[in-house]
This record gives C-alpha cells, sequence and structure tokens, in this order.
C-alpha cells in the first residue's frame, strides 16, 4: 500500500487520482447485491471514469450537508485532539493497488485510522441514543482498515451544541474478506465490459 501524504483531499489532484478506483466512500454499493441498482452504477461509474478518464457524468458532487461536513472536519478534528491527547495525522490517499484506495479522515498512531462525522443536530441525537456505528459507515471504516492495513478504527460524531460520539471499532476479517471476495467479483466484472466495449 502507498500512503500519499502530499495529495490534499478534495483537490483536483486527488479527484483524478481516484478516478476509475473502488474506494471505502462506496463500500456499501460494493457489497450490495450484483442486482442492485447501487452496484450496477458503481460498476458504470468505474467503467466511465476508466476509459474516459475523467469523472463520471453522473458523479455525486455533494450537497450543503457535505459542505458543512468539510467545514467543520478540522473543528472536530482539534476537538478530538484536545480531548484524547492524541495526534491526528492528514493522508491524501491511500492506494493499495491501481483499483482500490481510500480516504482517511485521519491516522492516530501506527495502527488506527479516524472517520469522522459532522451531522446535522437530530442525526447526532439518534447517534447519541443508539451509541453504535451506522452500518454503512461500518462497510466504510472496515475498507478503509483493509487498504490501510491498520487495526482500529475510531467513529468520531461531532456536532458543536451536542455532546460527542466516540466509538471504536477493531478489524473486522468476516467483514473484510466479504470486502475482498466483492472487489474481485467487481474488478473483474468492470475489466469484461471495458474489455467488450473496447474490442
Amino acid at each position: 500500500m502507498n500512503y500519499n501524504y502530499l495529495i490534499q483531499q478534495n483537490t483536483n489532484e486527488w479527484i483524478t487520482a481516484k478516478l476509475g478506483k473502488f474506494s471505502a466512500s462506496s463500500a456499501s454499493d460494493l457489497l450490495m447485491d450484483t442486482k442492485c441498482e447501487g452496484y450496477k452504477k458503481l460498476i458504470k461509474r468505474i467503467v466511465e471514469e476508466r476509459i474516459t478518464g475523467k469523472p463520471s457524468e453522473s458523479k455525486w458532487i455533494g450537497n450543503k450537508y457535505t459542505d458543512r461536513g468539510h467545514d467543520l472536519e478540522p473543528v472536530a478534528i482539534s476537538d478530538f485532539e484536545s480531548r484524547t491527547f492524541r495526534k491526528v495525522k492528514l493522508v491524501g490517499l491511500v492506494e493499495l493497488n491501481d483499483w482500490c484506495v481510500c480516504s482517511p479522515d485521519g491516522l492516530v498512531g501506527g495502527d488506527t485510522v479516524i472517520q469522522v462525522k459532522n451531522p446535522i443536530f437530530s442525526t447526532q441525537l439518534d447517534y447519541l441514543d443508539d451509541q453504535k456505528i451506522p452500518g454503512d459507515y461500518y462497510k466504510q471504516m472496515q475498507f478503509e482498515l483493509y487498504v490501510c492495513g491498520r487495526e482500529k478504527n475510531i467513529f468520531y460524531s461531532y456536532h458543536p451544541s451536542l455532546p460527542v460520539v466516540m466509538i471504536e471499532t477493531q478489524r473486522d476479517e468476516i467483514m473484510i474478506n466479504r470486502i475482498k471476495e466483492a472487489l474481485s467479483i467487481a474488478i473483474d466484472t468492470a475489466k469484461t465490459r471495458i474489455k467488450r466495449i473496447s474490442a
């Protein structure tokens, strides 16, 4: 795996580096049944980006909630560091291979990743009540552990007007084996479609 500390997330360089690659943010789609619409759209996006060398025309570009998350993420990381006395090291991109990458919100120590969320008030209330990692985020976090080769991932949900939610999860080899198998199938599927189109 290759840790790229020079590239900055959400820049054109970062977007280009991720083109045509499976990433942690699409882990829930990757783990769907292959007949599901979300899975089909994921494969089509990968194929399109590999053929055109450009971001997919159908790629989701975010909304006011993702913009809010980007704005608050440095505040949340600073809050984590002050509460735990643990330093977060930023990394732009971690590449497992030519088909698989992730962009962790930060690295903690030598074996931990942090997943920062900045939800709206009502969602943070739900997280406080549930005290568990939502399913899609759990898949994303295990994907990050697989790509980064690390052992633990911290779910850190921050809202400036509410208590934080901090849940640490260990590397889940059962889930990671599911991810590996799904990646193998998805990569083969994408390669086959690309070959058929390019013939």
